[in-house]
């Protein structure tokens, strides 16, 4: 005689415990917190290199000024800067400008209630050749916050960053 066997029920219950789930949610919540912890960081190294990115292209810019000023007259068409002639003292110019590069006050701090607000300040040492000679040799830095300084007469002190380059005008 043929008789099928009984199958029995097996009743076991699939899922997580209470502990793996409480393991697991701590383990997402400690590496969320490491991860949002880093929004700040990436945020301030981003500003940096905005500004940083920001001051090298108005450094350019002054530089192409400064080439494109005519030996005759000796002050650059963009910026106004004077160009020392051969055998002159070293000189200082200190202009202020704006996030977009456009300058808002020359050899005097703009004040603060102005409409284009400074947000660099750019200033430049000409030494000037010996007699005879045409290089003349010109350092530029380009400092943030452009009021952090308020002697333009002077080297930049108080800043949080800056962008530093020196060039040379061959003034034939």
């Amino acid at each position: 005689m043929n008789t099928i066997p009984l199958r029995r029920k097996c009743s076991s219950t699939q899922g997580f415990s209470l502990v793996e789930l409480a393991l697991a949610l701590g383990i997402a919540g400690f590496c969320l917190t490491t991860v949002l912890g880093l929004i700040p960081v990436g945020l301030a190294s981003n500003q940096v290199s905005l500004n940083q990115t920001v001051a090298a292209n108005i450094t350019s810019a002054i530089q192409s000024d400064l080439n494109c000023t005519p030996l005759a007259s000796g002050t650059s068409p963009e910026f106004g800067f004077t160009i020392p002639s051969a055998g002159n003292s070293a000189s200082l110019e200190t202009i202020y400008l704006t996030a977009d590069g456009s300058a808002t006050a020359r050899n005097n701090p703009p004040t603060a209630t102005g409409t284009a607000v400074s947000r660099y300040r750019a200033t430049l040492w000409f030494n000037s050749p010996a007699q005879g000679r045409t290089a003349t040799a010109v350092r530029i830095l380009v400092t943030w916050p452009a009021l952090a300084d308020g002697n333009p007469a002077s080297s930049p002190q108080y800043y949080s960053g800056s962008y530093e380059a020196d060039t040379t005008l061959n003034r034939n």
